[in-house]
């Protein structure tokens, strides 16, 4: 039986122990969190409400960040805004400023991701797939498929004869295949490692596929001894997984309710320039 979470927009008075903490840091999730799901990955644009909110939140939060599947350069364009740290490929990727650094331990996956692909393509395309190339990761979406069902399928066949592919970690979300280099680094580590570096006593993750269970995760084992304060929330669509609602302590409905807390949370927290708040101690 799948749980029911409370939602957030109902429980924000809850929400203060966290968002009153003095280094708070917001994470985000791009797609179906920030941006509607769109027919294909270069459609997607952030809603005009999330990019206002974030644009103010950069200025009052320690650490605003988007992470994503997406590679990072790719969600600076789609997000658009200075002062956000972007990590692309489930946290193979740190974009800051110019500055973009990549896990050396991903650096040795690159051909083999691209072989792998190409030979999905070449046994597995079909009409609606696709496929995108991201150096340090692969995805074939197969959303705008005639028969979704009968396309992944096909990918799952055309897996057991690609060669390397028992050295990539292969995962499935939402009417997406994924091929990621097995360095063991997803959105979870990303979450801990993002509060590491900018000694954040407060974390907000907002999430909306089985991807970002990781981050929820992460988030719950960063917040385990309570030095940390956390909130993981998740979006809820019409096919959420039941992962990402056994791991998230509240919901927010779709891409609108996450526009609705993000103008709360912009009401709610001070600036930086008060005292507490950004400044290296």
């Amino acid at each position: 039986m799948v749980r029911t979470l409370p939602s957030l927009l109902q429980h924000l008075d809850e929400a203060l122990s966290v968002v009153r903490r003095a280094r708070l840091g917001l994470v985000v999730d791009f797609d179906g969190t920030v941006s509607e799901i769109a027919p294909t990955p270069s459609a997607a644009r952030i809603s005009d409400g999330n990019a206002g909110a974030l644009r103010s939140l950069v200025e009052r939060l320690t650490l605003v960040s988007v992470v994503s599947g997406r590679q990072a350069a790719n969600l600076r364009d789609l997000v658009g805004l200075d002062g956000v740290v972007y990590v692309g490929n489930h946290g193979v990727e740190y974009l800051a400023g110019d500055r973009l650094e990549i896990a050396p331990e991903a650096e040795g996956y690159r051909d083999r991701i691209r072989e792998a692909l190409d030979h999905l393509r070449s046994v597995a395309d079909g009409d609606g797939l696709v496929w995108q190339d991201k150096q340090y990761g692969a995805s074939v979406h197969y959303r705008l498929a005639p028969d979704p069902d009968e396309a992944r399928g096909r990918l799952a066949t055309a897996l057991t004869s690609t060669p390397g592919v028992d050295d990539l970690d292969v995962f499935w979300g939402k009417l997406v295949l994924e091929l990621r280099p097995p360095v063991g680094l997803d959105k979870g580590l990303a979450v801990k490692r993002l509060a590491a570096d900018r000694k954040l006593d407060g974390v907000i993750f907002i999430g909306d596929d089985t991807t970002d269970v990781d981050g929820l995760l992460g988030l719950r084992d960063l917040g385990s001894d309570g030095r940390v304060g956390t909130l993981g929330v998740a979006v809820l669509h019409k096919d959420s997984p039941a992962e990402l609602i056994d791991a998230a302590d509240y919901s927010l409905d779709g891409v609108a309710g996450v526009e609705s807390f993000l103008r709360w949370l912009d009401s709610a927290v001070p600036p930086l320039s008060l005292p507490l708040r950004g400044g290296e101690e």
